[in-house]
């Protein structure tokens, strides 16, 4: 896979896992995330993390705050 498949796919990470996009989007990061070791031990990561946090802060956040959170870290992502 390409530099650029790579940085789709981490760009996308957190919508991936809150199964929020499109399915050939999702299906297209999948097949990614099969094909490249790097970018899937990063999606283990997070994925364990994020299971981590719901079931340990299980409490309602305000739609306001998540999106603020993903923008914070897609911004992040593109200056990597």
């Amino acid at each position: 896979m390409t530099t650029h498949n790579c940085d789709e796919a981490l760009q996308n990470l957190y919508v991936y896992l809150d199964r929020e996009l499109d399915r050939a989007t999702s299906e297209g990061i999948q097949a990614h995330l099969e094909e490249c070791g790097e970018c899937h031990r990063g999606f283990d990561f997070e994925h364990r993390l994020m299971q981590v946090v719901r079931d340990r802060l299980a409490e309602d956040v305000p739609p306001q705050f998540l999106e603020k959170l993903r923008k914070a870290l897609r911004d992040e992502a593109t200056t990597r």
